[in-house]
């Protein structure tokens, strides 16, 4: 049973202190085995893919090119590296419903859009924003390379890892505007990373005419596309 008397000695808050810290020894050990597991898996599920088909419903409903993803079956794969190694994949489904590999990596992992053979340089910029569609429309528009972080709190991570790889490389994060969310997410954590690196953050502009469900940049480039 619980118990919330203090250490009956300095002995016993150092055992209680120990145990504290093999039972988080044994919780982060069995996180890099599931981790591990889930890139093996990663690996094996992406080698048997082949190319992402260009009509595949959510690829047609986002408007975007395939650029890099493969496909198994009906479903697309959005490989996740950390370090240039593949460690999970995000399934997309054709009702565009997504699911990782389960135990795989997420924080500090992202997808990355660039166009082949191109090199960043000093000067380049590299945008860094949540899902793959926002990526792979930001890409399509400027030709930029693009660092897919999956979720908005994973915005600082990567954002931070590539500032680290790329020093001479513009970071900017490019954030989705929540605006029915309380809180604004998307919004506060762009700016908070940006602000804690010290690197540029860039959001859709609205006009005033786009319902206000619409939170990234695809959203804001299918509605005008639709509304012309």
């Amino acid at each position: 049973p619980w118990s919330s008397r203090q250490p009956a000695d300095h002995l016993e808050a150092q055992l209680i202190a120990r145990r504290i810290e093999q039972a988080k020894r044994q919780r982060e050990a069995e996180q890099r085995e599931r981790q591990q597991n889930a890139a093996h898996e990663a690996f094996g599920l992406w080698h048997a893919a082949g190319p992402a088909d260009p009509e595949h419903p959510y690829l047609r409903r986002k408007g975007c090119q395939p650029h890099d993803l493969r496909q198994l079956g009906d479903v697309l794969l959005v490989p996740l590296f950390v370090s240039r190694q593949l460690v999970n994949l995000q399934r997309i489904h054709p009702d565009g419903s997504k699911r990782f590999l389960r135990g795989g990596r997420v924080a500090g992992a992202y997808s990355p859009i660039q166009t082949p053979g191109v090199r960043l340089t000093e000067g380049s910029r590299l945008y860094v924003c949540e899902g793959w569609a926002t990526g792979a429309t930001i890409h399509e528009h400027n030709g930029a390379a693009v660092a897919c972080a999956m979720n908005a709190g994973n915005l600082y991570a990567v954002a931070d890892r590539l500032r680290l790889a790329y020093p001479y490389t513009e970071i900017v994060i490019a954030g989705d505007d929540d605006r029915q969310t309380e809180g604004n997410p998307g919004r506060t954590a762009a700016e908070r990373a940006a602000a804690e690196l010290g690197c540029g953050v860039v959001f859709p502009v609205w006009s005033g005419a786009e319902p206000l469900e619409l939170s990234d940049f695809n959203d804001l480039r299918q509605w005008r596309e639709a509304n012309q």
